[in-house]
């Protein structure tokens, strides 16, 4: 009887510990990508419970047409082309581990298919599957091509952030958390920069949004 009761207590202790996490914003990345240059593609994973949390991953398929350029980074590593798989550094509090693929279709038309599963380490039953469907149509059409009216860097970023406003008006910009509370926000006149202090935040995810598009942070300390 004592033996079962340790069992019982020593599987509820297991269950009251696991870990669960999710990919952000969503399973599947679906994209067009630029097809002329570097285009980096971010699935974060939130860890909602703040314990430490260490993912390992391994792919499961990948397909894509003859002629693209894809390498993969995790929390931790960088890998030239896309390894069979790999061991993200640990993570701690709201910092989000993630996957990015940095695929340069190099002007060739099509659709990619890349599938991962995340699994948390010592617990294979604790995984996410993830799928980046990523295409382009190899052309920029009969439209001017999109220009960007601010540069922003260092992303992944540490203490601080720079914003340059690239344009000959003022851009309007503010720094969001996922849950959209403004943290920051200022307009920069036109062709100069500023610099955002991210000193007094945690690592995670975070948007900087400004009249032509949001742009993710990921916030590394």
């Amino acid at each position: 009887m004592k033996i079962i009761v340790l069992v019982w207590c020593l599987l509820i202790s297991a269950a009251l510990s696991a870990q669960t996490f999710s990919a952000l914003p969503a399973a599947t990345l679906d994209r067009e990508l630029a097809f002329n240059e570097a285009n980096e593609c971010y699935i974060y994973f939130d860890n909602p419970s703040g314990d430490t949390l260490r993912l390992k991953w391994r792919q499961l398929e990948v397909s894509m047409p003859e002629g693209w350029s894809v390498d993969l980074c995790d929390y931790g590593l960088c890998y030239t082309g896309i390894p069979a798989n790999g061991t993200m550094n640990p993570v701690f509090d709201t910092i989000q581990p993630y996957l990015k693929l940095i695929v340069q279709p190099n002007a060739v038309a099509g659709t990619a298919w890349f599938w991962f599963r995340a699994i948390e380490v010592g617990n294979d039953a604790n995984f996410a599957d993830v799928y980046f469907n990523l295409f382009t149509p190899g052309t920029v059409g009969a439209e001017e091509p999109e220009i960007s009216i601010a540069r922003i860097f260092p992303n992944p970023a540490n203490n601080v952030l720079f914003v340059e406003n690239t344009s000959a008006l003022p851009l309007p910009a503010r720094l969001t958390d996922i849950s959209g509370r403004i943290l920051w926000q200022k307009t920069i006149p036109p062709a100069d920069m500023e610099n955002v202090d991210l000193l007094p935040y945690p690592s995670g995810l975070y948007f900087l949004q400004m009249p032509d598009k949001s742009e993710r942070v990921l916030l590394q300390k």
